[in-house]
């Protein structure tokens, strides 16, 4: 190639750089411009955008997408509901600032992530608080719904997969999502398109974590001091001009990294002394003649005698043996059915031939036990999430320290005692329109009767109650919530 050729290829190449510079620039002016826009309507501090690359603009696409929808129908709702969407802006608007921090500089010590995170980890508080404040609220599932998913911004600290977390958030919000859809959907649609938006915000959130974040927030390898990033200044909190200097900051809540060290009693010092040298210099050593394991005659010789204590020292306590796990029990003794240690067992069905036999059902876990033809009494005792299903009882259904239990009742039983249980689903049918329930300690019951259209509808058993004195006696009324 000639001179005149390799000069002019040169002049070209060199134009061709300056104009994809400029190209660079302006696209950098462009999406600076869109991330103060859209930071200041999240209530975020201004960041360039170009800070956090795609992983940045991916996550204002969320922010004006998911998030919008979420914030527009908490404010169709109103109210606390309304209030808690804005503290969920807070928190969002503080984790791009952190996404933006980490995409520009290299991973920080766990002391300046821990200040990295607090304006996160307080956000996420309020939320909770705000539910914890007003449980009495009509509004309670949905407060639930938030306070339950949004610990799913975690997900900054979570490696090394931290997509399957967020998962696990927004399963839990589901489920109080799922209370609001079921009490709204035949009242106000716009409290179930308020439910299925959060679940969509969680849901994307989840997806975009995949995407950007696969193993972990991305930290720039080739970045800067954290410290001295953009946007850290905003993480601390400064005092307001002409006000008083705001409250130390509460303790983290929703978020913790997960490498830090946890709370505990400080073992150096206890090391420290089993590392000191000379610590067996004292001992004796054992002869072969001495051991035991060599010299199978001597095992029969060894059992310490019961009064026996070692010198030098009181006998410590022995430590109380496991209570062996008792085998399945399915038997009928002479007029009581005994149902006890069933594990997994969705398959037990008894038929009770007289009416005077009874059901004993003891310490039982995930199974489901079918109770065919009438039975005198039944009682469910120590078990956790167990279904039974009975056709009538002639005298009573004992529920007693159980957990996350259901019982339907497909035909007649005219009393049912809860006992010192929490999480009780009981199913009538319309033959129990006269029955009685007592309860007494219990929390988390509803009762579900069925209607014309077959149909379960749900209602709760007052848990808290009010007295006081009227005209010198004692007067206790359920407590009844409102707003």
């Amino acid at each position: 190639m000639s001179e005149a050729a390799l000069a002019n290829l040169i002049k070209r190449l060199e134009t061709a750089t300056q104009r994809l510079e400029e190209v660079t620039n302006r696209k950098s002016g462009a999406e600076g411009g869109a991330s103060s826009s859209t930071s200041a309507s999240a209530s975020a501090p201004s960041t360039p955008s170009a800070a956090g690359g795609p992983a940045t603009a991916a996550l204002d696409e969320l922010i004006a997408g998911p998030l919008s929808a979420y914030v527009s129908a908490s404010a169709g709702v109103g109210g606390l509901v309304q209030e808690q969407a804005q503290v969920v802006q807070e928190a969002i608007a503080a984790q791009k600032v952190l996404i933006q921090i980490a995409a520009a500089s290299k991973k920080p010590d766990m002391t300046l992530l821990q200040d990295l995170l607090k304006p996160t980890q307080q956000a996420i508080m309020k939320i909770t608080e705000l539910r914890e404040k007003n449980r009495a609220s009509q509004l309670y599932n949905h407060l639930s719904t938030v306070s339950e998913g949004i610990p799913g911004l975690g997900w900054v600290v979570v490696e090394p997969a931290p997509g399957p977390f967020v998962g696990e958030m927004r399963d839990s919000a589901q489920f109080w999502a799922n209370r609001v859809i079921k009490d709204q959907k035949d009242k106000d649609k716009s409290h179930v398109d308020w439910a299925n938006s959060f679940v969509t915000f969680l849901t994307e959130l989840q997806t975009y974590v995949k995407k950007y974040h696969t193993t972990g927030l991305a930290w720039n390898p080739r970045g800067g001091d954290a410290k001295s990033a953009p946007g850290t200044a905003s993480t601390k909190p400064s005092a307001p001009a002409g006000g008083a200097p705001p409250p130390p900051p509460a303790p983290a809540v929703g978020i913790e990294p997960t490498s830090s060290k946890p709370a505990g009693p400080d073992t150096g010092a206890l090391f420290s002394q089993l590392n000191k040298e000379g610590l067996t210099s004292g001992l004796r050593k054992v002869d072969k003649s001495e051991m035991t394991h060599k010299n199978p005659e001597l095992r029969a010789a060894s059992v310490v005698k019961a009064g026996a204590v070692p010198s030098g020292g009181e006998r410590a306590p022995a430590a109380k043996a496991a209570a062996p796990k008792a085998p399945p029990k399915l038997q009928l003794d002479g007029s009581k059915w005994a149902i006890e240690n069933q594990m997994n067992n969705n398959e037990i069905c008894i038929e009770p031939t007289e009416f005077r036999q009874v059901a004993y059902i003891y310490n039982c876990q995930n199974s489901t036990i079918q109770i065919k033809g009438k039975i005198n009494t039944v009682t469910m005792d120590n078990c956790k999430k167990v279904g039974l299903v009975i056709d009538s009882a002639v005298s009573t259904i004992d529920i007693v320290n159980c957990k996350s239990v259901q019982v339907q009742i497909t035909g007649r039983a005219p009393t049912v005692v809860i006992d010192k249980t929490d999480g009780v689903q009981l199913y009538l049918s319309t033959d129990c329109a006269d029955i009685e329930i007592l309860t007494a300690k219990c929390s988390e019951m509803n009762v579900l009767t069925q209607g014309d259209d077959g149909e379960f509808v749900e209602q709760p058993i007052a848990e808290q109650f009010k007295t006081s004195f009227k005209n010198g006696a004692l007067i206790t009324v359920a407590v009844e919530h409102s707003g």
